[in-house]
């Protein structure tokens, strides 16, 4: 017989995908079905303890005898090979560094959940929400400890897996929408699609033969609340964030007054997933001004507005370092979102629209359990999945050994201790287009004031030599590079600390100017701090 060399087109791959999806539920169902009757008493009546062990055995182990092997070069499709699904005891995602919920919230979310699975389709979705109920229950990891009945155990993780195959049902449905019709794609949904992808430890850049993260790169949304939540799905999957994006999402943050909550809590998730990768540390001090902004926001009854608006600042906030500036008291939001649940589980925004069930929000429920359960949309990128550990290992250190990232948080006392000095450049720039240019990389102990920098600078380099006058709050530089400071001219000195280094054709906007003097300003490892000579 002659080997058919005929490649797949993009749309019979779609297809083909779609089959054994739907193949792979259609098997599911029968499982979960065959389930059920092992658990009717008029069956189990009278077996003895092997014949029922058999029984389980049975249904833990499935074989499915046709899959597919979809190659994103070849898109070559085989069905002669064989995939087992085995049905394994859940276990609960560790993160690092996560405290966990109280009994209280632990009750809130055991009867939301309860909500939720009422509220399931027959096709064992939730219509549009079924990205979101999917992450709300991995990171969740709820179980009601009475529950040691094993056959229901099973069913439960055979229905949760049939969730998930509908979910990468709709994934497909909408990729292929996108490219044969064509019609744009939905990129807030497609983040959280990858997200919950995440959330399963699936890796969303090999999905059936296509990288999502790489589709989800290639359109930059406008509207900042989707760029934020885009870059933390991009993030939450180890993939590189490029420098303007940071950029971008800095500039979002500087401007906090002007955003609203949901914008301000998205991009805090955004930069705190950054800077656990070790080439962004240095970026967490960014982090706090918005924090602080958006602690500031919460009201006296502990909410930050709508439900979901403090569900999802719960989550940008919660595991951050105490800060005395912007403290926020989180035990307010909690019983405040919890007195807001209904009887039935379930939580919705009041008043309800035109045409709104007493029933509705399914959506907002599992945003709730996310925030209640200390776990948020922030805690993807901690999970320790496979495709992210190996895409970190793959980053070498300065030193050329591998270098995983911590969660951003957490501090390492053994590296503290072994890093006593701090690398870091100060540059010079003068005149408003920027006529003259001087740069240094500079070594220091810890704990150094930006005003002893500069001396030090001055003795390398007599371009950086200066003159300040000595205030009781400290020292005003007026003089650098022998020029001085001309107030009738408008012409001053203004400091800049920046995550990158400075570059003239991408000037830095004046959110990045250092908020304090020289003397209270301390360098820190891997920043660029520049003073610009400028007209204002």
């Amino acid at each position: 017989m002659m080997k058919d060399n005929r490649k797949m087109s993009c749309h019979q791959v779609f297809h083909v995908a779609f089959i054994l999806l739907v193949i792979e539920m259609c098997y599911l169902q029968s499982m979960v079905a065959i389930s059920v009757t092992a658990t009717q008493p008029s069956i189990s009546a009278g077996m003895s303890t092997s014949e029922k062990f058999n029984i389980t055995v049975s249904v833990e182990t499935i074989e499915i005898g046709i899959t597919t092997q979809i190659s994103p070069f070849s898109q070559e499709s085989t069905l002669d090979s064989v995939t087992e699904i085995t049905i394994s005891s859940t276990t609960t995602h560790e993160i690092i560094g996560s405290e966990g919920p109280d009994k209280k919230e632990q009750e809130a979310i055991l009867k939301a959940l309860d909500w939720l699975k009422m509220k399931r389709a027959p096709n064992y979705g939730w219509e549009n929400d079924t990205h979101v109920v999917i992450l709300a229950k991995e990171l969740s990891g709820a179980r009601d400890p009475s529950d040691v009945d094993g056959h229901l155990q099973i069913i439960q993780e055979l229905e949760d897996m049939l969730s998930v195959k509908e979910m990468e049902i709709e994934i497909l449905a909408m990729l292929d929408r996108h490219h044969t019709l064509p019609r744009p794609l939905n990129l807030q949904k497609l983040a959280r699609y990858v997200l919950a992808l995440g959330s399963l430890c699936k890796d969303p850049k090999h999905f059936h033969g296509h990288d999502l993260v790489a589709t989800l790169q290639h359109h930059e949304p406008t509207q900042d609340i989707e760029f934020a939540l885009t870059t933390l799905s991009a993030c939450s999957s180890a993939a590189h964030v490029r420098k303007r994006q940071i950029r971008r999402l800095l500039d979002i943050a500087s401007g906090v007054t002007d955003q609203s909550v949901d914008t301000i809590a998205m991009v805090i998730l955004a930069l705190r997933c950054i800077v656990t990768d070790h080439r962004h540390r240095h970026l967490q001090h960014f982090v706090r001004r918005p924090s602080r902004g958006l602690a500031s926001l919460q009201d006296t009854r502990g909410s930050f507005g709508s439900l979901r608006s403090t569900a999802l600042a719960m989550q940008a906030l919660q595991d951050l370092e105490r800060d005395p500036a912007g403290s926020w008291n989180r035990t307010a939001a909690s019983r405040w979102i919890r007195s807001k649940q209904r009887d039935d589980g379930g939580w919705s925004e009041e008043p309800l629209q035109d045409g709104q069930g007493p029933d509705i929000g399914v959506g907002l429920t599992a945003d709730i359990i996310l925030a209640l359960g200390w776990k948020g949309l922030g805690a993807v990128r901690a999970l320790q999945c496979d495709h992210v550990i190996r895409e970190n290992s793959d980053l070498a250190s300065e030193n050329g050994e591998q270098k995983l990232a911590v969660p951003y948080g957490l501090t390492s006392s053994v590296e503290e201790s072994d890093s006593k000095n701090v690398s870091y450049t100060y540059t010079l720039w003068v005149g408003s287009n920027v006529t003259e240019s001087f740069s240094l990389s500079l070594i220091s102990p810890r704990n150094t004031s930006f005003f002893k920098a500069m001396t030090q600078a001055a003795e390398m380099d007599p371009r950086f030599a200066f003159e300040a006058r000595e205030w009781p709050n400290g020292h005003y530089v007026h003089t650098l590079a022998g020029k001085r400071e001309e107030p009738r001219g408008y012409n001053y000195w203004l400091l800049y600390r920046l995550p990158e280094l400075p570059d003239p054709n991408n000037a830095p906007g004046n959110q990045l100017i250092a908020p304090v003097g020289v003397d209270e300003l301390m360098v820190e490892d891997g920043e660029h701090y520049l003073y610009w000579y400028k007209k204002l």
